[in-house]
């Protein structure tokens, strides 16, 4: 009898993760969610950051909910 019980199946295929490189310990989804356009703007980048408040975070529980732990935060 194991100590543990096995992991459930990923709810999707999103969460079967993959080691992000040989040399790291990190497994990530094997897509990424880009976050360039969630969050609300400042005047000077007008191109970037459409969502509310509401909104990006319906997308970010979906994600997560889906199996997703990988988000592309960059800023430039």
């Amino acid at each position: 009898m194991a100590l543990w019980p096995p992991a459930p199946p990923p709810p999707t295929k999103l969460g079967v993760y993959r080691r992000l490189s040989t040399t790291a310990g990190v497994h990530v989804s094997p897509i990424q969610l880009g976050a360039m356009n969630i969050g609300e703007s400042e005047e000077w980048c007008s191109a970037m950051g459409r969502m509310d408040k509401e909104s990006s975070f319906k997308l970010l529980d979906a994600y997560y909910d889906a199996g997703g732990n990988f988000i592309d935060t960059a800023n430039n």
